[in-house]
């Protein structure tokens, strides 16, 4: 009999070798460095791949705002040509021929072009605010998406310790068993029940152990260091006190990038309306030279004996037709003001419903959460009183196994609980502009 009892606990010990050695790691990572959120999101801040290229294109959008690039300086260059001319003269029955070479300092400027550089120039200022909303957006998106993978960090570390004492507890039932069997005050069926159990609470164990190296792995990965860097995350959770739905809904209007995005979007679409209704208006531009030239007879290049000269000219130009181009331009410019409008009217609705389904998932979560403490609670005082029970012989395997599976199904609930609360707290955060993001 023993040695059947024996053979039949060593499936049982593998999964605890098995355990033992693929939870090394974790136990490792336990008494690595504590990583706290803040000290994660400072970390991506500084190295992730998407925060760094969209400080890049910011930088790229504000480097466009000059005036220069919307036509308000003078463009000066330096200008050498050779001329060659060649003229008959039909009663002389003679060539006459000249080459004219010279060398100037050409400065033009557009005085008058019907506002369209003026219009040029805030359009480049609306671009740059639109990068940088853009990538505001795409830095609190990667804040989120640190804020998530530490928070099922957090989530995958309450679960494994769930899993571990869940195992604990079955090992301990397992070694009673043992004993009482050994006294003839338990049978096989109950060992061998206990023995289940345990494997499946080993088992268990290995899969939680799991999904907190693929947890880990992916906080590391956002960080963008080494995903094998071990590392610990607080599981303690504190909420904002003071958040309310008008709070948010206020600060989102002024600070939500998507929302900015599309008021920016009006204000470029305004613009680009501004800079086709320049091509009715003429245009007024001024050139100056300064240089040296001289003509030689013949074809022949030379700077000897060059005269030293300026020149001014002032032009004005007036479109008079150039195949409607103008016109349709500033049809589709209307058009697409108003498509802006459109879309910023749609944004506005968007957010207030985006604010009221977050704010209503953050409440319920909430909820959620103290009804899974007040279950936690009714869950540890029934298993406490199931294991007295137990000792003594007046619980069957069946009753205690409920009492532990509620436990565990009630640890893992409030753990999850609390980490889902906390994510809809930074996505309300996030919307009402209250993500503060340092300046690298």
């Amino acid at each position: 009999m023993n040695h059947a009892m024996h053979s039949g606990f060593q499936p049982q010990r593998i999964l605890l070798l098995l355990l033992l050695i693929m939870m090394c790691s974790v136990r490792t990572a336990s008494a690595s460095e504590l990583l706290s959120l803040d000290e994660a999101i400072s970390i991506a801040m500084e190295h992730n791949p998407d925060i760094r290229v969209a400080r890049g294109e910011e930088r790229i959008a504000r480097n466009k705002v000059n005036i220069g690039n919307a036509g308000l300086l003078p463009s000066i260059d330096l200008v050498g040509s050779v001329s060659y001319q060649n003229t008959e003269d039909a009663q002389l029955s003679s060539m006459d021929e000249s080459t004219t070479t010279s060398a100037k300092l050409q400065a033009s400027y557009t005085l008058f072009d019907g506002f369209g550089n003026i219009y040029t120039f805030r359009k480049l200022k609306t671009a740059g605010r639109l990068g940088s909303l853009q990538a505001k957006n795409r830095i609190e998106q990667t804040i989120l998406d640190v804020s998530e993978a530490y928070y099922r960090f957090a989530d995958a570390t309450a679960q494994l310790d769930v899993a571990r004492k869940a195992l604990s507890i079955s090992d301990e039932r397992l070694r009673r068993a043992r004993l009482r069997s050994e006294y003839g005050q338990a049978n096989s069926l109950e060992v061998l029940s206990a023995t289940v159990d345990a494997n499946a609470d080993s088992v268990a164990s290995m899969q939680a152990g799991l999904e907190y190296n693929a947890a880990r792995r992916s906080l590391n990965l956002l960080l963008h260091r080494p995903v094998s860097t071990l590392c610990s995350v607080e599981t303690d959770v504190q909420f904002v006190p003071d958040m309310t739905r008008e709070r948010v809904l206020e600060g989102a209007r002024q600070s939500f990038a998507e929302y900015r995005i599309a008021e920016e979007s009006v204000r470029q679409a305004q613009h680009e309306l501004g800079i086709a209704r320049s091509d009715f208006f003429p245009e007024i531009s001024m050139q100056a030279n300064y240089g040296y030239s001289q003509t030689d007879p013949g074809l022949m290049v030379d700077m000897d004996d060059p005269s030293e000269g300026f020149s001014a000219s002032l032009t004005m130009t007036l479109p008079l037709f150039n195949g409607f181009r103008s016109s349709i331009a500033h049809q589709n410019a209307r058009i697409a003001l108003q498509n802006s409008q459109v879309r910023l009217e749609q944004a506005a609705i968007e957010l207030e419903g985006l604010v009221g389904d977050t704010w209503d998932a953050y409440r319920n979560s909430l909820d959620i959460l103290d009804f899974q403490q007040k279950n936690l609670e009714t869950a540890e005082l029934n298993f406490r009183r199931t294991n007295e029970l137990y000792v003594l012989g007046q619980a069957t395997n069946t009753t205690f196994r409920e009492a532990q599976l509620n436990l565990i199904s009630a640890r893992q609930a409030i753990a999850s609980a609390r980490y889902e609360a906390k994510l809809f707290e930074i996505r309300l955060m996030r919307i009402g502009g209250f993500l503060v993001i340092s300046e690298k």
